[in-house]
């Protein structure tokens, strides 16, 4: 008896630790992630954050977006510059030029992969605002990473804020 609980023990560290390799050592497929962020459907799921002005998307936001007074190609450069010096963040597609980029940021302590695809969106007058979808590729929560990470990348904008 012990030795079948022994063994189911085993089993059961050997399917979590398939599941972690396989997680930490994932492909970043652009084109499965690198998604236009104003046309998103988001899953069921608590494990995303959605910033963008309301009235250019149809499902729903958990935070409009700030309206900033400058062009979108200053915000998309002062942007890329700030997110690829955070740690684990990488480009897994787009570039500031385009407006459109996709980030992948590995979670501290276990490595998970989260991806965040940011568009910026020119305004009249030389405005511009911003659409950011971000998620969790594996769980069903995320314990509100997605959500920190956004606030505090949108903090790296908020000296263009009207």
């Amino acid at each position: 008896m012990q030795r079948m609980a022994l063994y189911m023990i085993l089993a059961v560290f050997l399917v979590i630790g398939a599941f972690y390799v396989r997680a930490v050592t994932a492909s970043h497929d652009p084109a499965e992630w690198h998604i236009d962020p104003l046309t998103v459907e988001r899953p069921a799921s608590p494990n995303t954050y959605y910033v963008a002005p309301q009235s250019l998307v149809e499902d729903r936001v958990d935070l409009e977006a700030p309206i900033y007074a400058v062009p979108a190609a200053i915000m998309a450069r002062a942007f890329n510059d700030y997110v690829v010096t955070q740690p684990n963040a990488l480009i897994v597609e787009g570039h500031a030029e385009t407006l459109w980029l996709t980030f992948v940021q590995r979670t501290p302590a276990l490595k998970m992969p989260d991806y965040i695809t940011v568009k910026f969106i020119d305004l009249e007058g030389g405005k511009s605002t911003i659409a950011i979808y971000s998620r969790s590729r594996f769980g069903y929560g995320d314990l509100g990473v997605n959500k920190a990470r956004v606030d505090l990348w949108l903090q790296s904008l908020a000296s263009f804020e009207e």
